[in-house]
């Protein structure tokens, strides 16, 4: 079947390439920044990932293209670290970490926002100067009280300084100042109790905002190094960051196995950026001072 092409659909197509303004210096420049800066961002992953998937010979040869993949350098890095046991742990960590500052952040962004006492301006300022604070100087007094608690080389010793975080609470409560308050005095108004108030009512409004506090916590959790690395003892209970220091020194002479350490470590973060990121730009763009 030949297709006809009327005058008139001609000239409206010639009209619209007419229209169409002509790439200017600025988008040129933009785009080329961008694509400069996705590779700085995204070669290291690609070359972590392929040098983990890579046999012995091509990783001394630094192939930067694949001839032949295999799974042997993370055999070898499950067998020589209990990267098993470290993963669950980290796991865990992550998990009760998580839930903990969701759940403290929520309770205290909640009572700065809704009830009205006195005092509650003055909280949130302490709250925010909290994040001033340097965590090396709270080592120390973390790892005193820890220890006087007999949590040492424990999973709760690990996640026990970290339970309450002042970023998250900053978060939820912008987030909480843009819903309408009415919607809450209507409920209270019902007799929903302030904590039914917080879990029915005000969490699921603010939805973008609490998944984009879920995954900055979870990241800080999975990610943490010094502190699991300081109050654990045992190679079991430490997470899989720890473990990573360990297979380093276990295998210093095969950077495949390194890799391969490396890329199962790197791949729960991935794949929290990957599927949240949608949430957490959302989230933090609803969320402007006040």
């Amino acid at each position: 079947m030949t297709v006809t092409t009327t005058p008139t659909a001609t000239a409206t197509i010639a009209a619209t390439r007419r229209s169409r303004p002509p790439l200017r210096a600025r988008d040129m420049l933009r785009w080329l920044w961008l694509v400069a800066l996705t590779v700085v961002v995204g070669f290291p992953v690609y070359v972590t990932l392929l040098t983990g998937l890579l046999p012995p010979q091509d990783v001394a040869h630094g192939a930067l293209l694949p001839t032949r993949l295999t799974l042997d350098n993370f055999r070898e890095a499950l067998r020589n670290v209990p990267f098993g046991q470290q993963y669950v742990v980290s796991v865990l960590v992550t998990a009760l970490q998580t839930g903990g500052q969701l759940l403290t952040s929520s309770l205290a962004a909640y009572a700065l926002v809704f009830p009205r006492w006195r005092g509650r301006a003055v909280a949130f300022a302490v709250i925010v100067a909290t994040l001033a604070i340097p965590g090396e100087s709270l080592v120390i007094p973390n790892y005193d009280l820890v220890t006087g608690l007999g949590l040492r080389d424990s999973l709760l010793g690990i996640t026990l300084p970290f339970l309450a975080a002042g970023y998250p609470v900053f978060l939820l409560r912008q987030a909480f100042l843009t819903l309408p308050r009415e919607v809450w005095e209507a409920a209270r108004l019902d007799g929903c109790g302030d904590l039914r108030c917080l879990f029915l009512v005000v969490l699921p409004m603010a939805r973008p905002q609490v998944t984009a506090a879920t995954l900055w916590s979870a990241l800080a959790a999975w990610n943490g190094y010094f502190w699991p690395l300081l109050i654990t003892d045992s190679p079991d209970r430490r997470t899989v960051q720890v473990g990573i220091s360990q297979l380093v020194n276990a295998e210093s002479t095969s950077p495949g196995v390194i890799y391969a350490g490396t890329t199962l470590v790197l791949l729960p973060t991935l794949l929290l950026v990957i599927v949240g990121q949608r949430f957490l730009l959302r989230g933090l763009a609803r969320t402007s001072p006040r």
